[in-house]
């Protein structure tokens, strides 16, 4: 099997991937801050699906629309009309069972709208899960991407990227499954791992956790770092557009 590794989603067509780069029959969309680790953890705990957009309108449209709980805030502070915001002590103290729940998510959504084949969500929380949901359907040819933060790399998520590589690996073997072939930033990403003593330290010094840091949202960089704390695996069900933005729903998978 075929694995390619990117730091950042990168477009057919780019000079950085070229018209040829091969279609995936499965991609994991890495999101450690914060959909990756906030999507599982509502899946996770009952939530019937999440709808991630990075578009506050268009969150509020399709919320109003489905009766759906609204989560998601900007540097701690939820926007006019929403529920709660997305920190780890308001998550705690929601009750999704059965709920539709719309989060607002500004890398995460256009990660995966742009991603081929069956797409799925991660963290650290759910690393686990999500290799064992990717691998279960035998693809050939299977893509990591990072969402990065505004289109630039994040340290966060390629330590969890490099993480992914090493179950991979593993459960690979366990399998008995042919050898992978890594191609992109595999060996870059396992590097960074490496050098990483623990998931925290990755967090705490990304620039996401900095922004995170700032409004005192300390917890939520040790929530975001807990390995193996979740099962739920978010998978794409759907993709959608409104106010030009994308609108992608998320559901458990099976």
């Amino acid at each position: 099997m075929e694995i390619r590794i990117d730091l950042v989603p990168l477009p057919v067509g780019s000079a950085a991937r070229p018209t040829e780069a091969p279609h995936a029959d499965a991609t994991i969309v890495v999101d450690v801050l914060r959909a990756g680790t906030i999507a599982a953890h509502l899946l996770g705990h009952g939530a019937a699906a999440v709808t991630v957009t990075p578009s506050v309108r268009a969150a509020r449209q399709y919320a109003a629309a489905a009766g759906a709980m609204l989560i998601g805030d900007v540097r701690g502070v939820p926007p006019e009309g929403f529920n709660h915001p997305a920190t780890a002590r308001a998550l705690r103290m929601v009750a999704c069972t059965d709920r539709e729940v719309v989060l607002l998510s500004e890398d995460a959504a256009e990660a995966l709208a742009a991603a081929s084949g069956r797409r799925l969500l991660a963290g650290f929380g759910n690393a686990v899960a999500v290799v064992e949901a990717a691998l279960s359907g035998a693809p050939k040819r299977m893509g990591v991407v990072c969402a990065g933060e505004r289109g630039q790399p994040d340290l966060t998520d390629t330590v969890a990227a490099g993480l992914l590589v090493t179950l991979l690996e593993r459960s690979g073997r366990r399998r008995g499954s042919p050898a992978l072939a890594f191609s992109g930033a595999a060996r870059y990403c396992l590097s960074v791992l490496r050098t990483t003593k623990d998931p925290l330290d990755a967090v705490w010094a990304s620039s996401t956790g900095f922004d995170l840091r700032g409004v005192g949202l300390e917890e939520d960089l040790a929530f975001a770092s807990e390995i193996g704390s979740c099962a739920a695996v978010p998978e794409v069900e759907r993709v959608e557009e409104a106010f030009g933005r994308p609108v992608v729903r998320l559901v458990a998978a099976r």
